[in-house]
């Protein structure tokens, strides 16, 4: 039967019965299309599965089952019991464009009303699940191309012709350093093994105007620990030196805290 053939897709899905299997491998056997055909859904779906590099986030799996309980399923084909024999015994027969009836494949019709049903209800999971990780996919896109923008920056900054690196130590022994290119007009803190300012504390830093008895001008700040990268926010072109202290609040105008200054 030609219908065959279009229960590749059905078959890579596992959803045939298993006597429609049995049935469908016996014709892959000698059909080099259906083969081909399985051979590229099989290697198209293995694809499908290691598209997803990130692990998602917690709340999807109760949000994903939460979305599809309201996916109504299609009701249950009546293919069996009394009623069904007159669909059987009208579809039996198909009538031809000279007024003549053919037979018309039973098996086949079923197949198709299955497939129909499968596809259906594959579409609506389908669309739940792309509903469910739409907000969690984009927030993902976007922290990638957040970090990629930002090496490239860094790639840029340490390219610049005129790159310098200011090297300094907290008054822990801590070594820090200021990444410097005037003409780019951009800085970036670095800080390796920083400790942890402690309780409600952070790091803020400062740039430093030209000019005797000139007042730093806060900047960036950032709290916890570890090796830290963080860029200068404003432009230094003009700037005579850079800083960095701890403070309590983040608003500060003015340090609080003897701070590391660098020259530059």
């Amino acid at each position: 039967m030609s219908e065959i053939h279009g229960a590749v897709g059905s078959y890579v899905a596992n959803a045939l019965d298993p006597d429609e299997r049995r049935e469908f491998e016996k014709h892959l056997a000698v059909c080099p299309t259906c083969s081909r055909e399985v051979a590229e859904f099989s290697e198209t779906a293995a694809e499908l599965s290691s598209l997803v590099q990130a692990p998602p986030p917690p709340m999807l799996r109760s949000a994903v089952l939460s979305s599809i309980q309201q996916v109504r399923p299609l009701p249950p084909l009546p293919e069996d019991g009394p009623e069904a024999e007159p669909r059987r015994a009208a579809g039996m027969a198909r009538t031809e464009p000279d007024g003549s009836s053919a037979p018309v494949d039973e098996l086949a019709l079923r197949r198709q009303r299955r497939t129909a049903r499968v596809l259906s209800l594959a579409v609506a999971a389908a669309m739940v699940v792309a509903l469910a990780m739409g907000g969690w996919v984009v927030n993902l896109v976007q922290q990638r191309q957040t970090q990629a923008a930002e090496a490239a920056l860094e790639t840029q900054l340490l390219s610049a012709p005129d790159a310098k690196v200011y090297a300094s130590k907290m008054p822990d022994g801590t070594p820090v350093s200021f990444v410097v290119s005037k003409s780019m007009s951009k800085a970036m803190f670095v800080g390796a093994d920083m400790p942890d300012p402690g309780g409600d504390q952070l790091y803020k830093l400062w740039m430093v105007p030209p000019g005797a008895g000139a007042q730093p001008v806060g900047d960036n700040t950032f709290s916890g620990g570890g090796s830290r990268k963080v860029w200068m926010q404003s432009g230094i072109a003009d700037a005579a030196g850079l800083a960095v202290s701890v403070e309590k609040d983040a608003n500060t105008p003015q340090p609080t805290t003897t701070p590391v200054v660098v020259p530059i």
